[in-house]
């Protein structure tokens, strides 16, 4: 019975992380500065954020995706993986965890 009660809570711990994210407004993309290997970005109504690191996976594909979406003037939201990130203000240090592109204005 302690094993079971053990591997729920394990499951909850688990499935409870999984779910701690922030997702920013959905805005235009305004600008993107690659700088070595760091991607940053400006949406807009806020101030330059990181989308990541060249050499971190799925980064590429992320900025892809953002670049598409300034190119097309489509919003975007970018997603970062703790429930206490802040959107309002410059973050150089945490790389984002997803980017959802919207098909209309």
């Amino acid at each position: 019975m302690k094993i079971v009660k053990y591997l729920l809570f394990l499951a909850f711990l688990l499935s409870s992380s999984a779910f701690a994210r922030t997702d920013c407004p959905a805005a235009k993309v305004l600008h993107i500065q690659i700088e070595g290997s760091v991607i940053l970005y400006m949406q807009e109504g806020s101030s330059w954020r990181r989308l990541g690191n060249l050499d971190e996976v799925g980064t590429a594909e992320r900025y892809s995706a953002l670049l598409a979406a300034q190119i097309a003037g489509l919003k975007v939201m970018v997603g970062y993986r703790s429930s206490s990130y802040n959107c309002a203000v410059t973050n150089y240090s945490e790389p984002a965890y997803i980017v959802r592109t919207y098909n209309r204005e």
